[in-house]
């Protein structure tokens, strides 16, 4: 394999991020990344833990390129990891949340924000 390079900034490409859910609490992160490293270069493995530290049985997964992406969707989606069958499809960045990575991106909003400068008094309905 060679090195590869240059695919990080494809926009129009689909996005390389996975979204995962309806997984058993009790499967690993380790067990999960077998599973998902067999469709391509995995970049990282998000599992996403609740107050105690305990699986909420969902997260992301991030390919090194979209085309990895939807080949793990078009595997997995619907197979049955532990008895139950994982959904597997494209992440939203809008079930994300609002991760602090999405801060850098905000140029885009920052002459919306002008238009607030008359609305002191937000707090009431006038």
């Amino acid at each position: 394999g060679g090195k590869g390079g240059g695919g990080k900034g494809g926009k129009g490409g689909g996005t390389c991020k996975v979204f995962f859910k309806n997984v058993l609490f009790e499967t690993t992160p380790g067990f999960l990344m077998g599973k998902f490293r067999k469709f391509g270069y995995v970049v990282n493995l998000d599992l996403r833990l609740g107050p105690e530290g305990r699986s909420k049985g969902s997260g992301t997964v991030e390919y090194g390129s979209a085309a990895d992406a939807r080949r793990a969707i078009e595997g997995l989606d619907g197979v049955e990891i532990d008895g139950r069958a994982m959904f597997v499809e494209y992440e939203d960045a809008s079930r994300a949340g609002p991760p602090a990575g999405l801060a850098t991106y905000a140029p885009s909003q920052a002459p919306a924000r002008a238009k607030g400068d008359k609305g002191w008094g937000r707090s009431g309905p006038y």
